[in-house]
């Protein structure tokens, strides 16, 4: 046989069908594909190699088939399949979203969510695809001292360091006094902290530095709310495990861990990073042969995801990924990425707007994560036409223009 290899495969996943299929060479993953077959060339060294093909099916069970092959020599390569590629700029497509997402920031700092509401959860996951963005240090230091400047020291559950939403009545910041969860909140913030000193600024590790006791206060609201699984509560009232959140508290629990590192606190970097590990645990049991289980309920009962229910089964599939729980190569996270496209395989297109109208950059984010470049492609070409050559009219707001900083930054070869 001649280099590169010529490999041909395909799979039946019996009564379900097959989500993706995956070349090993000497036991190192070559490529995944997220069809039922596989028709691609490899380059090889001279000499004996051991060829696997391993495929799943949407239930979670795999197949395979495995061959020895010599290869002698040199042949010419076909030419390659070209990855479809957007009509339109994500350098451009970046400054865009930047500059409409300056101008959703009050005089006071506020990073809105609509005209007359603040969610400080949505708030953090805009400003962190800010932070991408060297013009944009201010403003997001003008949220982050937003945010700290009004951290609940004593709240309605008992526990300091959460947040409130606030409302916006008669042109003032006014708290609701309740917000969605306490785990993704302060997750989220710690997250922002994290990528914001990771800048290398001077002017941002000197005010991530000033606010190290209140980071820590932060970081103690998942501290306290982290059970002996290693699984925190949506609300230390609301007694849910949802796999979104914990997805989060994982990675703000892992970021606050190396901040500290940084700032030369070994013992609560190493204590917060302890506490990552037992979440990341904690994540990795709630796998149910094929997909991710929603959430784990007040007694310990896993809920399976309903694959045709857009948010939050289908959605949450995505976020062990998206968070780094567990890597795009990892076999689970390929397995959940090929359940969605089975369930949705229209997703690129806008499909789920049928079920729920905002963008969800988010899901586009973690699918530039597994390597799926050409649905990537599809889906900015589809968002160009309904958001953002227009304007970013409503369903998009600020977390959505946060997740696309971040994804036209990665998919231009930058930052994640």
């Amino acid at each position: 046989m001649g280099s590169p290899a010529h490999f041909v495969a395909s799979a039946g996943g019996g009564a379900y069908p097959i989500s993706a299929v995956r070349l090993y060479v000497d036991n190192q993953p070559i490529t995944t594909l997220y069809t039922n077959s596989l028709n691609t060339y490899t380059s090889l060294a001279a000499g004996s190699h051991y060829i696997v093909v391993v495929a799943w099916n949407t239930k979670g069970a795999s197949f395979t088939n495995a061959i020895n092959i010599k290869v002698n020599g040199s042949t010419p390569p076909p030419p390659p399949t070209p990855t479809p590629t957007p009509s339109g700029s994500y350098s451009g497509d970046f400054g865009a979203t930047s500059n409409w997402m300056a101008a959703q920031f009050r005089s006071t700092g506020a990073l809105m969510y609509s005209t007359l509401r603040i969610n400080p959860y949505y708030s953090n996951l805009a400003a962190t695809g800010l932070v991408r963005d060297p013009a944009r240090y201010t403003q997001v230091e003008d949220w982050m001292r937003w945010y700290i400047g009004h951290l609940n020291y004593s709240d309605r559950w008992g526990v300091g360091g959460t947040m409130y939403d606030y409302n916006i009545v008669n042109g003032q910041e006014i708290s609701a006094g309740d917000a969605d969860s306490t785990d993704s909140y302060a997750a989220t913030f710690l997250s922002l902290a994290y990528n914001y000193f990771a800048t290398g600024n001077p002017a941002a590790q000197s005010y991530v530095r000033s606010i190290a006791s209140q980071l820590n206060l932060i970081a103690q609201v998942l501290a306290k709310t982290q059970q002996s699984d290693g699984l925190t509560w949506a609300k230390p009232n609301y007694q849910i495990k949802y796999l979104m959140d914990n997805a989060e508290v994982f990675r703000g629990l892992a970021d606050v861990s190396t901040l500290f590192g940084s700032m030369g606190d070994t013992a609560k970097q190493n204590y917060y990073g302890a506490l990552a590990t037992k979440c990341q645990s904690g994540i990795w049991s709630m796998w149910l042969a094929g997909k991710w289980a929603v959430y784990k309920d007040g007694i310990g009962r896993l809920a399976a995801p309903n694959m045709g229910t857009w948010y939050p089964d289908a959605t949450a599939q995505m976020f062990p990924v998206l968070y780094g729980a567990v890597s795009g190569s990892d076999s689970r996270a390929q397995q959940a990425y090929g359940a969605l496209n089975a369930a949705w395989p229209g997703w690129p297109q806008l499909s789920y707007n049928s079920q729920d109208p905002f963008p969800w950059v988010m899901i586009v984010d973690a699918a530039a994560l597994v390597g799926d470049k050409g649905r990537v492609n599809t889906w900015a070409d589809s968002a160009r036409g309904k958001w953002v050559n227009k304007g970013f009219p409503w369903t998009w707001y600020s977390m959505e223009a946060g997740w696309y900083m971040r994804l036209a930054s990665y998919m231009d070869g930058g930052k994640f």
